[in-house]
């Protein structure tokens, strides 16, 4: 393998790692606020839905919700990213629960590129510090993207 080759083959190792919070009414500032992360989306229940461009859309939002995610690229083993964000969660521990306790959903979710082969397993003990945290582990492979 050439030095090009292995150049294009570790920019096609990507992956995104999100966090996406659907609460009945939480407005978002307030989960920017606790969790000290910007946001890439954010939504509050009763507001105007919008396209990602602007456009307004019909309707209002059933539920709030609130999305932070970072692209990386050149990396194989992405649920080492899972024990980072986790650092990050368990530190919030209480403010997580009020969210589920409160008919919220917490999700981490791996956006996979499909361009390439690309796999890691979970450990059983980070698999135990989502479930804690009552937060959802999501898969999602978007082919030729």
């Amino acid at each position: 393998m050439t030095e090009d080759e292995a150049d294009d083959m570790q920019h096609m190792l990507r992956y995104t790692v999100r966090i996406l919070i659907k609460h009945p009414s939480i407005d978002p500032a307030r989960i920017t606020s606790v969790l000290g992360l910007e946001p890439r989306y954010t939504a509050i229940a009763g507001g105007v839905r919008k396209t990602p461009t602007g456009i307004i859309l019909s309707g209002v939002h059933k539920v709030s919700g609130w999305g932070h995610s970072y692209d990386v690229e050149g990396k194989r083993p992405f649920f080492s990213d899972v024990g980072e964000v986790l650092d990050k969660l368990e530190s919030n521990k209480a403010f997580l629960a009020e969210i589920s306790d409160g008919g919220g959903t917490i999700e981490l979710i791996i956006h996979l590129s499909g361009e390439m082969n690309i796999g890691d397993t979970l450990s059983w003990q980070d698999m135990a510090r989502l479930s804690a945290l009552h937060v959802n582990l999501g898969i999602e492979v978007f082919p030729n993207s």
